[in-house]
């Protein structure tokens, strides 16, 4: 007889709720690294166009040239802010679904753990039977013997 363990489905269950809520987690992950990679371009593009502006003040640019410049710098600004607010939600979003992975993972821990011990005693148990069939097996050749 082979084991069996009753609450194979429900160790089934969770195992497919952790790896759910484990790609969730991992998805958050990159959203906040791509968001992070963003503001980083934004603040390049941020000093890019101060120092355009600072080189095109130096050889003398006219106003609405000017005007233009300082409404990009504040474009990219209230961009970033956007993508700031943005990070902060995400970060949120990333502890909370951290703790879901993390319940989860320890959910099925236990069912994976009482699975371990319930084959451990299903062996044991084979190893008593198998050992008592060799002993009654020896004691029968004996007695004929």
């Amino acid at each position: 007889m082979a084991f069996q363990f009753s609450l194979a489905a429900v160790l089934k269950y969770r195992e497919s709720l952790e790896h759910r809520a484990y790609l969730t987690l991992e998805r958050t992950h990159q959203e906040v690294a791509r968001t992070e990679a963003q503001i980083l371009q934004v603040d390049d593009w941020r000093r890019t166009a101060a120092e355009q502006r600072a080189a095109d003040l130096a050889r003398g640019v006219t106003s609405i040239h000017l005007q233009g410049a300082y409404e990009y710098e504040l474009a990219l600004e209230r961009y970033r802010d956007l993508l700031v607010g943005k990070l902060k939600e995400l970060k949120v979003r990333l502890q909370r679904e951290l703790k879901l992975y993390e319940t989860a993972r320890q959910e099925r821990r236990v069912l994976d753990e009482l699975r371990s011990h319930k084959l451990e005693a299903y062996v044991r148990g084979q190893n008593r039977r198998e050992q008592h069939f060799l002993d009654e097996l020896f004691l029968a050749r004996r007695k004929r013997d």
